[in-house]
C-alpha cells in the first residue's frame, strides 16, 4: 500500500482528507508538525507529502528543505495546503511543487494529487534510465578494471616459470612482490564493484533503508584512528596524518563507517603528494555530527564533483588511478543511505575537501 504523508494540525482539514483518500489505495502518515514529519518521511518515504503551508511557515522551512537534499527522497512532491485565497510565495516554491487553497473539494483534492503522482511517476523514470546508464558504465568499464591487474598476475608467474632457474633471490622476490601487489588491487576492485551492487540492491528495499537510519555507533573516534592509520602507513605517510577527533554518536553502522572513511582516505592519500597534510575532523553539537577529510592534491572541476552521482572516472588518460574509480560514489551512496549529507568542496589543482553531516 503507498503512503501519503499528511502534515497538519486543523482537525477538519485531516479529516477530510483521510474521508478522502478512504476508499483509495492510499495509508495516510499523520504528522502534527513538520519535524514529526521529517521523521516519518525519513522513515517511510511516502509517494506524496500534502503540507499546510502555515506549518511550513512557522517551524519548517529548515526541516522541509532538508527532504529536498537526500537522493532518495528529493523528488518526493509536496502539495501545499493554503488558507482561503492565498498562494505560496515564489521564493517558498520547490521544484515539482503544488498546492491547493481552503476551502477544497474531494474532486479537487485528488486531482491535484493526481498530477502530482504524475509528475513523480516521470521523475522516477528519469532515475531508472540514469541508473541503467550507470549500470552500462560499469559493465563497460569492469573488464578493463579485472584485466589489468590480471594481465600483471598472469605476466609474472610465467616469468617465474620460464626463468626460475636464471633467477636469483632478489628477482624472484622482486616478481613475487609485483604478483601480490597485483592480486590486491585484484581483491579491491572486487569487493568495490560487489559493494556497489550491494547499495544499489539496499537502496531499492526501504525497509534496509530504515534499518540503517535507524542504526547509531557510540564513539566512532577510536574506528577512524585506526583505520586511517592503517591507510597513512600503506601509503608510507604517517606523518602526513593530521586527526582532529571529538567524542561523539554516529547515526552509521560500524561496518559502513569503517567502509566509507577507508574509501574517502585512501583517495585523500591516492591524489594527493607525499609531505602533503591529509586532516580528518569529527566535530559534533547538539543537533548534528560532521565528518571532513581535506587533502592538497589534485582537486576536482565543478563538473567532475557534479558527476560523482554518475559513475564515472576523471582524466583516465592523464592519471593512473590504479582502481575502479568506485570509491567516491561507494562513500556517497552509504552516506545517503544512512540518510546524511555528502558535499564536496574542490578547487583544481589545489585542495579537496569532503564534508558528511549527519543529524541527530
Amino acid at each position: 500500500m503507498n503512503n501519503i504523508l499528511l502534515i497538519e494540525n486543523d482537525s477538519r482539514t485531516i479529516e477530510q482528507i483521510i474521508t478522502t483518500f478512504r476508499s483509495s489505495d492510499f495509508m495516510i502518515d499523520l504528522a502534527e508538525n513538520c519535524s514529526r514529519g521529517y521523521e516519518l518521511a525519513i522513515k517511510n518515504l511516502p509517494k506524496l507529502i500534502i503540507c499546510s503551508f502555515s506549518l511550513y511557515e512557522s517551524d519548517g522551512p529548515k526541516t522541509l528543505h532538508r527532504l529536498k537534499e537526500g537522493s532518495y527522497i528529493s523528488t518526493i512532491p509536496f502539495i501545499f495546503i493554503t488558507e482561503k485565497g492565498k498562494s505560496l510565495p515564489k521564493d517558498n516554491v520547490y521544484d515539482f511543487d503544488f498546492y491547493i487553497s481552503k476551502p477544497f473539494t474531494p474532486k479537487e483534492l485528488k486531482k491535484i494529487t493526481d498530477v502530482a503522482l504524475e509528475r513523480y511517476s516521470v521523475l522516477a523514470e528519469k532515475s531508472e534510465k540514469k541508473l541503467n546508464e550507470l549500470r552500462g558504465s560499469i559493465s563497460f568499464s569492469l573488464p578493463h578494471e579485472l584485466f589489468t591487474p590480471l594481465n600483471g598476475i598472469i605476466g609474472f608467474s610465467e616469468i617465474l616459470i620460464k626463468d626460475f632457474d636464471n633467477m636469483d633471490s632478489a628477482e624472484i622476490i622482486q616478481m613475487l612482490n609485483y604478483i601480490n601487489s597485483d592480486a590486491l588491487r585484484l581483491k579491491k576492485i572486487t569487493k568495490n564493484f560487489l559493494a556497489f551492487a550491494q547499495l544499489e540492491m539496499i537502496e531499492k528495499d526501504d525497509e534496509k533503508i530504515t534499518s540503517l537510519r535507524n542504526s547509531y555507533f557510540i564513539n566512532p573516534k577510536e574506528t577512524i584512528i585506526t583505520k586511517a592509520g592503517q591507510v597513512a602507513a600503506g601509503y608510507k605517510r604517517e606523518d602526513d596524518l593530521i586527526l582532529e577527533l571529538a567524542d561523539c554518536v554516529i547515526r552509521m553502522t560500524e561496518s559502513y563507517l569503517k567502509k566509507l572513511i577507508s574509501e574517502l582516505i585512501d583517495n585523500a592519500f591516492k591524489f594527493s603528494d607525499k609531505g602533503s597534510a591529509v586532516i580528518i575532523s569529527l566535530l559534533s553539537n547538539d543537533t548534528s555530527v560532521m565528518l571532513s577529510i581535506t587533502n592538497s592534491g589534485r582537486g576536482m572541476t565543478t563538473e567532475q564533483i557534479s558527476s560523482v552521482g554518475a559513475y564515472m572516472q576523471f582524466d583516465r588518460k592523464i592519471h593512473e588511478q590504479q582502481g575502479s574509480g568506485l570509491g567516491l560514489i561507494i562513500a556517497k551512496k552509504i552516506t545517503e543511505l544512512h540518510g546524511g549529507q555528502f558535499k564536496i568542496d574542490s578547487i583544481l589543482n589545489e585542495s579537496t575537501k569532503i564534508t558528511i553531516i549527519f543529524d541527530y
